[in-house]
């Protein structure tokens, strides 16, 4: 059976120095350009279309982690996903971007 997954990247990096905050930069933007969208600060996900996907791009986070912090990955099923719930007073983030219906398939 086919699955729709996501790979939720969460990230703690310090940030005390102007190294670590290249670092950091670094990293952000190295999830951004392999389209990771941000949930919060920190946390990032990715719409993972199958196992092989999956295993290259944590193959591709391990080499794109800086050397201080933790990085932490948790994979689920698009269903969990869509099953957040978002507590708080106001609404930051558009639904579009949480949805799987925009995506094209090849």
């Amino acid at each position: 059976m086919f699955r729709i997954m996501r790979l939720l990247v969460m990230f703690d990096l310090p940030m005390k120095t102007s190294a670590n905050r290249r670092r950091y930069q670094r990293f952000r933007k190295f999830l951004i350009r392999n389209g990771y969208s941000m949930v919060q600060y920190s946390v990032y996900s990715k719409i993972i279309m199958n196992s092989s996907v999956l295993k290259y791009q944590k193959k591709k986070l391990y080499e794109n982690i800086p050397p201080k912090g933790h990085v932490l990955t948790l994979v689920v099923t698009e269903k969990q996903f869509n099953n957040i719930e978002v507590l708080s007073g106001e609404e930051n983030r558009s639904n579009q971007e949480q949805s799987t219906k925009r995506m094209i398939e090849l």
